[in-house]
């Protein structure tokens, strides 16, 4: 653990400056999709963000254990070739097993384009979220919404081994128009049959805090099932 806790530290220092708050973790995610029928599909997206370690900045105060755990479950349409619409509804919990959880009832709809390039897929999407948040002292939830962008691909697209990464950045809509959010990753995949996979990789997060930015390191482990031969959305 200590070992990974160092790798993900300097991986994080080599991709940031200034930095603010540095954490680094593990992030087991579970990714399952599959068909309902020519065009209709589901998907259910579950991970936990466990921190293990910080850089012992003063401002570093969130504990090591579960910080957030997310489940996620979406339908898909198939609009045309290169192109598909999902909505969804997300649970999130911060500090999940503590007195002080935040807790977020979510939904978002959002567009999503994928097209090959020889042994290369490339995708993009586009996803607006409205979210319900409530923290533990809270009376009543607020709400706020965002646009988030993310580019991603995997190469290459047909062998049992390859390359997968995305970026994606989140844009507060609600109250003021900030950039207050990144996630990033490079991960490498494998595949154990027609229908499963294991991605492994780094995760990046980024968030803007009041007193500056808190930057995230994870080392994320994706187990990826399929029932139905198409290709899943990306998701987080």
């Amino acid at each position: 653990m200590r070992t990974a806790n160092v790798v993900l530290a300097l991986g994080l220092a080599l991709s940031t400056s200034a930095q603010d708050v540095t954490s680094f973790g593990l992030f087991p995610t579970i990714d399952h999709s599959g068909d309902l029928s020519k065009r209709w599909s589901y998907n259910v997206y579950l991970f936990d963000a466990i921190k293990t370690g910080d850089d012992g900045s003063a401002n570093a105060t969130v504990p090591n254990g579960s910080f957030y755990a997310y489940a996620e479950l979406g339908a898909t349409y198939k609009l045309a070739e290169r192109w598909s619409a999902t909505v969804a509804y997300v649970h999130e919990r911060q500090f999940p097993f503590e007195p002080t959880q935040r807790m977020e009832n979510r939904a978002f709809q959002q567009i999503t384009w994928k097209r090959p390039f020889g042994r290369t897929a490339v995708k993009f999407r586009a996803r607006f979220d409205e979210r319900w948040i409530r923290t533990y002292d809270a009376e009543q939830a607020t709400f706020s919404s965002r646009l988030r962008l993310l580019a991603g691909l995997k190469y290459p697209n047909d062998t049992r081994t390859y390359l997968t990464g995305y970026f994606e950045g989140f844009l507060t809509t609600s109250d003021d128009f900030s950039y207050d959010e990144t996630w990033a990753t490079a991960q490498v995949g494998f595949k154990l049959n027609e229908n499963h996979a294991l991605e492994t990789g780094v995760l990046f997060i980024d968030w803007r805090m009041p007193y500056g930015w808190m930057h995230q390191a994870y080392m994320q482990l994706t187990w990826v099932s399929t029932l139905g031969p198409r290709d899943r959305p990306q998701g987080h």
